[in-house]
Formats: structure tokens, C-alpha cells, sequence
């Protein structure tokens, strides 16, 4: 078994080995077989056990899995985190607190971890019956960057039977997790009420499921390359969004691969079929006119002009209706509700402190602004419009009072008595 193991980090020669070390029995063979490697012991072999917290017994089998380690001489880290579920479930909240510990724990090399092919299994019929798209049936790769290091998985191609038979032989002690055996979980709903089922009917079930992750990653693979090319000639990347035009000429398969795949980039959760379907009908083939909105995940889709957005729901939010004083010799002035800070900046971009106070405000209505070398003062709604300042981004425009009168609508004009009260200073708007 360790032979795979060495196979699989070879691929990437420089760099440390870590096990991922639950103390089961599949991280214990994992650990085990790596240790009686000479090649991976000579990159430098360690561990790292994640404590959840979640069980009376995790102490004990955090000293167990140190017991375990110290027996074949790996240092072992142990790590605790706190779960937090925010709206997920618990097995979603322990495995993403597992896995921002392991990415703080390893900085370069290799994460390597204990997943089986009865694991892979699992994990695309799972997939398939939550709905997931091509990306979510490929399942887990063998190999994937995990920040500077790589996430590997030597085992993916072997069933659980042959590593409870490699345990045995090597007469190891692992710990038994009773959330195991907690049919409330869907995964082991599926291990131990439904698999035993399909394995008596389709005695090569896991092995097929297996092999059909490994067509979907080749066909995720082409997918992926195209849709990089998708991506570049979409993308407006001052803007951060994707033609709308575009995205509709592209076939259904491109087109929800090239959303998800933005979604990703802009630290969103990827949308499923019901989400693509209901974004191309409410928000692409709204009226031109229109101000479509769909909401995923505290982010919103939306649409202005040709071009689709998705943003932080709390981007999208107006300003208050309140003003705050920017008070003479201030370089700066916080905004509240988590609108960010405006600085004033010389022309070296300088923070500067202000001459005079000012007030800032946000829209209401029929605001008017006569823009530096214009005769006439212009309505704001009608400077919007020609500037394609999107619908949303109105409201929360800061905008600069001198008394009554509009002086600076920041980021997008101002008039000559802002020149003439504030000489040489510009205001910039970090939005938090």
C-alpha cells in the first residue's frame, strides 16, 4: 500500500508529507503505511489531528491518536477548532472546519489523506441525488493545489475491504467514532441502510461509481479549459462581470459551467441547476429595462445593462438617510453601516486633512449637480444614466453637501465650488 503513496507524491518531489490523522482506521493505515516508507520519511513525515469538540470522547481520542503516533515515531499536531454550523449541516461545519486547520497546518508539500474508493462512491451517488452538476459528480480528485502545498489521496482507487485487511495484518488499533454509526447523517444513511442493498444487487457498485468520478474529472478537465477561454472573452475585468450576451449564445453546459466558475472566483458558492435555470429566465431574459434581482447564498445576481453581476447581499444596500459631518482639518470620514471610509487625497494620493467642513449624504431624490466646466447644473438620475452606474450603486454613492448645495458625487463628479473649496484634493471611497 505504500507503494501508491510514494507513486502519488512523486509527482511533486520538493516539500514535507502530512497525514491527515482522525485516529480511524483509515487515516491509521494511511499513517502507518506512510511511515514504513523510507522515501516519504526522508521528505519529512508528520501529522495533524483535528479536534471538533463535538463529542465527550474527543479528548481520549485525541490522546489515543498521539499514543498511535508516538508509537511510529511521527510527530503529530493536534489542532482544535470550533464548529460553527451558520446555516449548513454539522457534517459540512466539522469537515470546513477540518480543512481551514489542515490549510494553516500546511504550508508547502503535501497533504495527504485517507479517502478510499468506497468513499468515492458514496460521495457521487451523494452528489447525484443532491442535484450537483458535472463539477460535483467528478467527486474528489487524487491530487488538487491546496494553497502553496497539494491535497493528495493515494487511495481513491482501492476499496475500504483491502485497508481494514492491511490494518489487520499489521495488528493496528484504531479509534470507532459512533457519529459513524448515526443514521441521521446522509452519508451514513447511505453506508449502512442503502449501500448494502446495491452492493447485494450490483456487487461491483463502488468500484463502477468509482470509475465513472474518474470519466466525469476527464470531462470536467476539457470542460474547464474551455471555459477559461469562455471566461476571457466574457469578462469585463474592471467590473468584475460577465456579458449577458454573450452568456446567452453559449450551450447550457458551457453556460452554467462559465457561472459557476465565476461564482467560484468571486468567493461564492457555486449555484446548482435550479439556480442556473432561475438565472437565465428572472435575471438574463429580463427586459432590458428591468432591475432583476436573485439572491444565493448572501449574494445577488444581478443585471444592468449587458452586463451580470454578482455581489455581497450587504453591497447592495442603500445608504442611510442621515448626514455626517465631515469636520474641517479630518483626511478622512467613516461612513456607517459598513459603507467603508472616504479619504481626501492630494495628487500624489496623499491622505490630506480638508480646509473646510463638509456634510456627506446619501440620494433621496432630485439631487442636482453642476459637474466641473459645465454651465448648466444636471439632475444626478440623468448623470447615472450616462455614466452606467449600475441601479444599485446609486444609493450608496456617497455624495458631498457644502450647506445645501451638491457639490461631489464621489468616484463620479464634482462641481467647480468643490475644486474651489477643497483646491487640489480629491476624494476616494474605500468601501469596507
Amino acid at each position: 500500500m505504500h507503494s501508491a503513496i510514494e507513486r502519488l507524491v512523486a509527482a511533486q518531489p520538493d516539500g514535507p508529507i502530512c497525514i491527515g490523522y482522525s485516529g480511524g482506521m483509515d487515516s491509521t493505515v494511511l499513517l502507518a503505511c506512510a511511515s514504513r516508507s523510507a522515501a516519504v520519511r526522508a521528505r519529512g513525515l508528520s501529522a495533524i489531528h483535528v479536534h471538533h469538540g463535538l463529542h465527550a470522547d474527543a479528548d481520549n481520542w485525541a490522546a489515543q491518536a498521539q499514543s498511535t503516533a508516538d508509537a511510529l515515531a511521527v510527530p503529530l499536531t493536534t489542532e482544535r477548532v470550533r464548529v460553527e454550523s451558520r446555516g449548513q449541516g454539522l457534517e459540512a461545519a466539522a469537515r470546513a472546519a477540518r480543512y481551514s486547520a489542515f490549510a494553516t497546518h500546511v504550508a508547502s508539500g503535501w497533504l495527504l489523506l485517507a479517502h478510499h474508493q468506497d468513499d468515492q462512491a458514496e460521495t457521487v451517488l451523494l452528489r447525484l441525488l443532491r442535484g450537483a452538476a458535472l463539477d460535483g459528480v467528478a467527486a474528489m480528485r487524487p491530487q488538487r493545489a491546496f494553497g502553496a502545498a497539494w491535497l493528495g489521496r493515494p487511495w481513491l482507487d482501492q476499496p475500504r475491504s483491502r485497508l481494514l485487511g492491511c490494518a489487520q495484518q499489521l495488528g493496528l488499533r484504531w479509534i470507532e467514532d459512533p457519529s459513524n454509526r448515526d443514521p441521521r447523517h446522509d452519508r451514513v444513511f447511505l453506508r449502512r441502510t442503502l449501500w448494502p442493498l446495491l452492493e447485494q444487487r450490483f456487487p461491483a457498485a463502488g468500484e463502477r461509481l468509482a470509475r465513472f468520478a474518474q470519466h466525469a474529472q476527464g470531462v470536467q478537465a476539457e470542460l474547464d479549459a474551455l471555459t477559461g477561454a469562455d471566461l476571457a472573452s466574457l469578462r469585463n475585468p474592471q467590473r468584475a462581470t460577465l456579458s449577458i450576451s454573450g452568456l446567452l449564445a453559449l450551450s447550457e453546459a458551457r453556460f452554467g459551467a462559465c457561472v459557476r466558475r465565476f461564482a467560484l472566483d468571486l468567493g461564492a458558492p457555486a449555484p446548482g441547476f435550479h439556480e442556473l435555470a432561475r438565472l437565465r429566465r428572472e435575471v438574463l431574459g429580463a427586459a432590458i429595462d428591468a432591475n432583476p434581482c436573485l439572491r444565493w447564498q448572501a449574494f445577488e445576481f444581478r443585471r444592468y445593462r449587458d452586463e451580470l453581476y454578482l455581489l455581497p447581499e450587504e453591497a447592495t444596500r442603500p445608504g442611510p438617510e442621515l448626514d455626517i459631518a465631515w469636520a474641517a482639518g479630518a483626511a478622512s470620514c467613516a461612513l456607517p453601516k459598513g459603507l467603508g471610509t472616504l479619504a481626501s487625497v492630494n495628487g500624489a494620493g496623499v491622505e490630506t486633512p480638508v480646509p473646510c467642513g463638509m456634510t456627506v449624504s446619501f440620494r433621496r431624490a432630485g439631487e442636482r449637480l453642476r459637474p466641473v466646466g459645465h454651465a448648466h447644473h444636471r439632475e444626478l438620475r440623468l448623470l447615472f444614466q450616462e455614466l452606467a452606474v449600475p441601479t444599485w450603486e446609486r444609493a450608496r454613492m456617497p455624495l458631498l453637501f457644502a450647506g445645501k448645495t451638491l457639490v461631489a458625487a464621489v468616484g463620479l463628479a464634482s462641481s467647480d465650488e468643490f475644486a474651489a473649496l477643497w483646491p487640489g484634493l480629491r476624494v476616494v471611497w474605500r468601501p469596507k
